[in-house]
């Protein structure tokens, strides 16, 4: 009796415990580093909502894409080129694919600009820019930079960040003069000066998104997401 009673008690901890796990559900997901602000303020309105914890992976869009395919536990993807998430989606990792959102490109500088051969000489110090290689916004710089003809100039005096807030980084704390960011990034900063770079020089720069394939807790997000987009709004974004 003793026995059917102590099996009976592990039965309803048992249970107990897996309620309180299953309670406790968590949604990870990845972001691009420019996205920081918006997503952040969106993931704790979600958790305040609905009792469900956000953990945000930030970083470049590249790198991202590439964790995931790796199979990193990721439940929803929010990337700053819809080329990352077309991947994403071809290779079928991700399914719900929608583009939210549209920026521009900027150099934001410590010195006043006209142009971008005034970026040349007006400094002696590199300038920051995301790495094309991984960054979007370092692709869309380095794809107007080619288009006005002045790529060859530029390489050489290029310092390549690991994504975009870094290279707004060393332009707020005086380490270069210039760094090419989104303007959403630009708006950040105080007392900086701002060129904007022309939008025909470079591709689209759409923000697109994705839900891991079959991921609950994803697709839940998502649909709060695509309802609380305009939050975004308040941050420079564009809203599609």
């Amino acid at each position: 009796m003793i026995k059917k009673i102590f099996f009976i008690l592990i039965i309803i901890l048992f249970i107990s415990c897996s309620k309180d796990d299953e309670d406790k559900k968590t949604v990870t997901i990845s972001a691009a580093a420019s996205l920081t602000d918006g997503i952040e303020e969106i993931a704790k309105n979600y958790t305040k909502d609905t009792g469900i914890d956000v953990k945000i992976n930030l970083g470049a869009s590249g790198s991202l894409r590439k964790q995931m395919e790796e199979g990193a536990p990721v439940d929803f993807i929010f990337l700053a080129s819809k080329k990352h998430i077309d991947k994403l989606l071809d290779e079928k990792i991700i399914d719900k694919r929608k583009n939210l959102l549209e920026n521009t490109l900027v150099v934001v500088g410590n010195k006043k600009m006209k142009s971008l051969e005034d970026i040349l000489k007006n400094t002696d110090y590199p300038i920051a820019m995301g790495d094309p290689d991984f960054v979007p916004a370092g692709r869309y710089a380095k794809e107007a930079i080619k288009s006005a003809g002045l790529w060859e100039e530029f390489k050489g005096k290029t310092l390549f960040t690991k994504d975009v807030r870094s290279a707004l980084f060393y332009v707020k704390i005086g380490e270069v003069d210039y760094s090419i960011v989104y303007k959403t990034d630009a708006l950040l900063l105080e007392n900086k000066e701002i060129y904007p770079i022309d939008n025909n020089l470079h591709s689209q720069i759409i923000y697109s998104s994705g839900v891991k394939v079959g991921s609950i807790p994803g697709t839940k997000f998502n649909d709060y997401l695509s309802k609380n987009i305009g939050i975004f709004e308040k941050y420079g974004f564009k809203v599609k």
